[in-house]
């Protein structure tokens, strides 16, 4: 874990403070007048999504982030409205470790969102 800061703190909080993914630069807006530069908030976010503080998944191009808890997981992303569902990997995890092991890696990690569009979304 990365030692604590001013600016890690802040954008920390803010993020916490969200219910839905956010841009870097929306996040940045968020912080006010009294924001880091908003490089730090990109250093800051993808530190945060390193350790498993953060989320990312791509949208429309750009990364887009939300705090999650400490649990693996992954997502469905609606392509359409942005409607993102964390799931369970279950089956993934075990495909992940069997595929690596029968190229012989071992997984230290793995990212597996799933794009389409939800229920309200499709035709």
């Amino acid at each position: 874990m990365k030692r604590t800061t001013k600016q890690r703190t802040a954008v920390m909080a803010a993020l916490t403070a969200t219910t839905d993914f956010v841009s870097a630069q929306q996040l940045h807006v968020l912080l006010g007048p009294d924001a880091p530069a908003l490089a730090t908030v990109y250093r800051t976010l993808q530190a945060l999504v390193e350790e498993g503080t953060a989320d990312a998944v791509a949208r429309a191009g750009e990364q887009v982030y939300r705090a999650c808890g400490v649990a693996h997981h992954h997502h469905l992303v609606c392509t359409q409205c942005a409607a993102t569902v964390e799931v369970d990997g279950g089956e993934i995890e075990e495909w992940a470790t069997r595929t690596a092991r029968e190229h012989g890696f071992v997984t230290d990690s793995h990212i597996a969102d799933i794009y389409g569009r939800c229920a309200m979304c499709a035709p």
